[in-house]
């Protein structure tokens, strides 16, 4: 090669290769595959949608390939079409595909310009000819995603063992290591900035008994990628109205989602097999579906994992001088639909892109509310009769906890689901935690803080005792008369509420005041009968009230 062409050589530094980068955008194969458009998505809060695709069949083809499905869960994957369609089956394979992707080295850049002159520098040596395409893999890798049939990682990435790069010179053919190149100067100004990838993914076919063309296919499947988690501001500035208003987020790692008929679905499902993927898939061997499906699951891939509920600790926001947050103020409540013990709440035209995250507003409405306070005490006797007084901490007994709670009354259609409910009171957070599901008309408990002016103690004594007087399942049990004591004393400048929960077992003998009795199921084994004692005292600003009650119960020593 004489020094006119050497002089317009293109030569490819990382500086020049940074510019191809930028540039080159790559070209994703996709000819011959009939896309598939997603149509709906409902969405459950365990890491599960239903997701409804639908596709044109092309003209003059009896085998449609169909692209970019979704995961199905194994026994949920359908596919609907009119009585016109002659649907013979679908078959699912590993097939080979290519695509170009940007060159991340000097080396790649060499090996993706095959048949162009070529001057390499390495660091002992300079060699000078044409680029020999590589040599074709025997076995392509297997890309496999977490959640679409079709590849989501190895981008950039060559197959492995392609690094052998081959230059055909004047005295014959040289071969180094592409990685060893330093410096690379072409004879032509068009080279290709992208490389070759090509890898097996899954692939289905429709097989069809006669071509119908402009026809549409819908298929839907229950599969994980997208889920929803919801969340609740209770502003309580209002004495006796709260303005409740809801969000959802919405975490979207499947696909594209472009102005879809969204369903935020407020229950729970049963979902036998949703952790095992479907055989369609082409995710695991005979031997490890079958493993799975006797476990009723499989092992999800890293990074794929199941989203019961999120649930945030957020931090009060520090308000300078006498500025507040403004309450949100929504639209009201979208009438949603029931089907069996399941909610859809809709969200129209929802557009949302892959790998992105969504804050929606859902609604504003009033609930009437009103404040409790609740002290919870459990019941000392274990699971197997024995009776255990809370150990005491520091040689000193454990405080008790009484807390400042809400009372809420669900007055919408439609059922509030499990969330993360903050509180807000004057623009200023006052607590969060939990807004369990509450159905239409009726009523539900959170819990605001700790209510630190509220004062309780609570001891229980030995009456009486009569040993070995009952034997049951092979152990031998006394019969001990309990007298329990609950004091509260007041220092909220107010008169409160104070509702008080004791769970006992036995047989309860009497209650002052009276306490409201419910009787809760036992264990099979177990010999006493369960209570669930309710009081309710009202407390005066500096009052103090006490509580008593006495039961009998059988325990094991």
């Amino acid at each position: 090669m004489n020094r006119i062409s050497l002089r317009r050589r293109v030569p490819v530094s990382w500086l020049a290769l940074a510019v191809v980068f930028i540039m080159a955008r790559p070209a994703y194969a996709g000819e011959g595959v009939t896309p598939v458009a997603i149509r709906s998505v409902s969405l459950f809060k365990n890491g599960l949608a239903f997701i409804v695709s639908s596709a044109t069949l092309p003209a003059e083809s009896r085998s449609v390939n169909i692209g970019q499905l979704p995961i199905p869960s194994f026994g949920t994957f359908w596919v609907a079409y009119p009585s016109s369609v002659r649907v013979q089956g679908l078959i699912s394979s590993m097939t080979e595909v290519e695509k170009r992707v940007p060159a991340f080295s000097i080396g790649q850049l060499l090996l993706g310009n095959p048949g162009k002159k070529v001057l390499v520098q390495t660091s002992d040596k300079t060699i000078e000819g044409t680029i020999i395409p590589p040599a074709a893999a025997d076995e392509l890798p297997v890309v496999q995603s977490p959640y679409v049939m079709s590849p989501r990682g190895g981008v950039g990435q060559l197959p492995s063992g392609s690094d052998v790069l081959l230059i055909k010179t004047e005295k014959g053919i040289s071969v180094i290591n592409a990685s060893s190149a330093l410096r690379a100067d072409f004879a032509d100004h068009d080279i290709a900035g992208t490389v070759p990838y090509r890898y097996k993914s899954p692939s289905v076919r429709i097989q069809l008994a006669e071509p119908a063309g402009g026809e549409t296919v819908t298929v839907s499947c229950l599969a994980h990628g997208v889920t929803w988690a919801p969340g609740y501001l209770i502003d309580l500035s209002d004495p006796k109205k709260a303005n409740v208003s809801a969000h959802a987020e919405i975490i979207n790692e499947l696909a594209d989602l472009h102005d879809v008929s969204l369903q935020l679905v407020t229950g729970f499902p049963s979902a036998k097999f949703g952790d095992l993927e479907s055989p369609l898939a082409m995710s695991q061997d005979l031997a490890g579906f079958l493993r799975s499906l006797a476990m009723g699951s499989m092992p999800r891939l890293q990074g794929a994992t199941i989203m019961s509920q999120m649930l945030t600790s957020n931090t009060a926001a520090a308000y300078g001088g006498d500025a507040v947050a403004p309450a949100p103020a929504y639209p009201t409540a979208s009438e949603g639909t029931v089907a069996e013990d399941l909610f859809f709440y809709p969200v129209k035209n929802f557009t949302l892109r892959k790998d992105e995250t969504a804050w929606i507003p859902l609604f504003t409405a009033e609930m009437p509310y009103k404040h409790i306070y609740t002290w919870d005490i459990g019941d000392f006797l274990d699971e197997q009769d024995h009776y255990r007084v809370p150990a005491a901490q520091g040689g000193e007994k454990s405080p008790e906890e009484v807390w400042h709670a809400c009372r809420l009354t669900n007055t919408l259609a439609m059922p509030l689901t499990t969330a993360a409910a903050e509180f807000m009171t004057g623009g200023t957070f006052t607590g969060q935690d939990i807004c369990h599901y509450t159905p239409p008309g009726t009523e539900t408990t959170i819990r605001i803080n700790k209510a630190l002016n509220i004062i309780a103690d609570q001891a229980e004594v030995e009456v009486e005792r009569k040993r070995d007087a009952s034997v049951a399942h092979g152990y031998h049990y006394d019969l001990v008369k309990l007298r329990g004591e609950l004091k509260l004393r007041s220092r909220v400048d107010r008169t409160v509420k104070v509702e008080i929960t004791k769970e006992c077992s036995g047989d309860v003998l009497e209650s002052t005041p009276a306490a409201k009795d419910v009787k809760t199921a036992r264990g099979l084994r177990q010999v006493n009968a369960r209570h669930v004692l309710t009081w309710v005292v009202a407390l005066d600003p500096g009052e103090e009230r006490t509580v008593t009650y006495q039961y009998q119960v059988l325990f094991r020593e």
